[in-house]
C-alpha cells in the first residue's frame, strides 16, 4: 500500500510545551478524514507540519513517498485559517493569480465551483461576507489538481446554509486518487461526508478509525468523540 501521508512517530516541542508526541499515521487516497480535537490539542500543527512550515520536528514525515521538504509542497493545497487574499482583489483576479501562482490550477474547476457555491467572479473580497469569503478560499484550494488537500477549519463561524453548500463541493472534490484532511471541531456538520477520523488530544492521536466501524458500534460521531475524550 502506497500511503499519501506517511507520519513515524513525529514529535514537535516548543520548549517545554509538547505540540505532537510520537504521532504514527498512515493515511490512503480515496478518503476524507477529519481531524478532531478540542482547541490546542495539535490539530494546525500537524497540517503545517505535512505542509513543512513547521519543521525540525522529531521523526520521519512522507508526502506521496517523499521526506517533507519545499518540494512536497506542489503535492498539497492548504487552506489556512486565516484570510489569504488581497482585499482589493475581484475573486476573478484571485482566479488569475492562482492560475498564475499554480501550474496545477484548473480555471474550469474553479469557474464551476464558483458557480455552485453561488459566487460572482465580478465581486470585489472587500464586499464579500465572512462566508462568502471562505467559499473563494475552498474554491481556490481545491480547484487545483493535487493528491492532498488540507483544509484548517474551512466551516467557522459560519451559517447552516453556507456550511451546506461548503460541505456538498468538498464531497465533489472527493475522487479515488485524492485525500482530503479537515480540521475541524464541528462534528455533527461534517459527519455526513467524512470516511475516517483522527482523534487529538494534547498532542497525542488518541485514535484512527472508520466512521463505518462507529456505526457499527450503533454510535453517532458525536457519541464517540464525547466518549473517547471524557476518558482522558
Amino acid at each position: 500500500m502506497e500511503y499519501l501521508i506517511d507520519l513515524d512517530n513525529v514529535t514537535k516541542t516548543y520548549g517545554n510545551k509538547t505540540a505532537l508526541a510520537n504521532v504514527n499515521l498512515k493515511l490512503e487516497p480515496g478518503k476524507i478524514i477529519g481531524l478532531l480535537g478540542p482547541n490546542g490539542s495539535g490539530k494546525t500543527t500537524l497540517l503545517k507540519t505535512l505542509m513543512h512550515i513547521i519543521r525540525e520536528q522529531e521523526g520521519v514525515v512522507k508526502i506521496c513517498n517523499h521526506l517533507t521538504g519545499y518540494e512536497t509542497r506542489k503535492y498539497i493545497s492548504f487552506m489556512p485559517d486565516c484570510e489569504f487574499l488581497y482585499e482589493t482583489m475581484k475573486i476573478s483576479d484571485a482566479i488569475k493569480y492562482y492560475e498564475e501562482m499554480f501550474s496545477d490550477f484548473d480555471k474550469n474547476k474553479a469557474y464551476d465551483f464558483s458557480q455552485k457555491l453561488g459566487l460572482n467572479i465580478n465581486d470585489e473580497l472587500k464586499i464579500l461576507s465572512k462566508g462568502n469569503k471562505e467559499k473563494v478560499a475552498l474554491m481556490l484550494t481545491l480547484s487545483r489538481n493535487v493528491p492532498i488537500y488540507l483544509l484548517d477549519e474551512p466551516l467557522g463561524n459560519l451559517d447552516p446554509l453556507i456550511k451546506h453548500e461548503m460541505l456538498t463541493v468538498i464531497k465533489m472534490a472527493s475522487n479515488p486518487n485524492n485525500l482530503l484532511l479537515i480540521s475541524t471541531h464541528l462534528i455533527k456538520d461534517t459527519e455526513g461526508i467524512l470516511d475516517e477520523i483522527i482523534l487529538l488530544k494534547n498532542g497525542c492521536v488518541m485514535n484512527h478509525i472508520s466512521v463505518e466501524d462507529i456505526i457499527k458500534q450503533g454510535k453517532t460521531l458525536e457519541q464517540y468523540y464525547l466518549e473517547v475524550f471524557s476518558h482522558v
